[in-house]
């Protein structure tokens, strides 16, 4: 029973502790955009806590991909890409591990030395930032069968570092669009083909209009294609009669977090598809 105890315990200690840390350590921006004619990036990672933070930085290779129901998954083993389009070799990091005061904020560059064979295109890594606050491990008591738990907590946040290196072009083709109904959900499906040499980087809109014009749903949400991918975007037409509809579905290089700047710009792509919902 003891035993059952402190485990639970635990686990309620480690899960209110994530959110905690999460809110104590602020790293912008969301994202690193680097090109060629600087070759450096600059991230602001700040200490909102009372405590001293250790931190460090360092490399993972990987970008959104989807499975074949579209959920975003990472891929983090494709060794083809990684020779093809990773910079973990060409970028360096400074500081690359410090100790952040209290309240205070730290100042990382970033660097990129490309080689000089690479052709024009967009290259990337994924950044991981890592804090472990500079405080006593938390002691719980011990069990019957002498066992004594040690807590430590970790922060830990992944961010895209994207290089641009000369001329770049991007956008998407619309292969086609399966349509699920679930229960009050219809799930469109676009199957995206990526052209140019750089990631699409933009939102991904759905607006739904029935048989007379009028547009009844709209959604929208971010969205990426390194490769070709599966993209999901949810309708809830619990409200809806049955009948025909059309949807269309636009891709904009587009995002209210990031600077078009920093975006490969795109022309908008609209597919139109026909629906019943029974």
């Amino acid at each position: 029973m003891m035993k059952r105890l402190i485990l639970l315990l635990l686990a309620i200690v480690l899960t209110s502790s994530f959110y905690m840390v999460n809110a104590q350590v602020a790293i912008a921006p969301s994202a690193l955009f680097i090109n060629d004619q600087t070759n450096i990036g600059t991230l602001y990672i700040s200490n909102r806590s009372d405590d001293p933070q250790e931190v460090s930085i360092d490399f993972v290779f990987g970008y959104p991909s989807s499975d074949e129901q579209g959920n975003t998954i990472v891929n983090y083993d494709d060794s083809l890409a990684y020779e093809k389009y990773a910079i973990n070799e060409w970028i360096r990091v400074f500081p690359r591990s410090f100790v952040l005061g209290p309240r205070q904020q730290q100042t990382v560059r970033f660097q990129v030395r490309p080689q000089p064979q690479a052709e024009d295109g967009v290259y990337w890594t994924r950044a991981r930032i890592t804090a472990n606050p500079q405080t006593p491990e938390i002691d719980m008591p011990a069990t019957e069968e002498g066992i004594t738990t040690r807590i430590t907590f970790r922060f830990e946040q992944i961010i895209a570092a994207i290089y641009r290196k000369g001329s770049v072009t991007t956008g998407v083709n619309v292969n086609k669009v399966d349509v699920v109904h679930e229960d009050d959900l219809m799930i469109l499906l676009p199957h995206l083909e990526r052209t140019g040499n750089a990631p699409f980087i933009g939102s991904m809109r759905a607006l739904l209009y029935d048989h007379a014009g009028n547009l009844v749903k709209e959604r929208q949400s971010t969205t990426t294609a390194y490769f070709d991918v599966i993209r999901r975007i949810e309708i809830n037409t619990s409200d809806l009669p049955p009948g025909n509809y059309r949807a269309e579905l636009i891709f904009e290089t587009r995002r209210s977090d990031i600077s078009p700047t920093d975006l490969v710009q795109a022309p908008t792509i609209t597919e139109v598809v026909e629906i019943t919902i029974p």
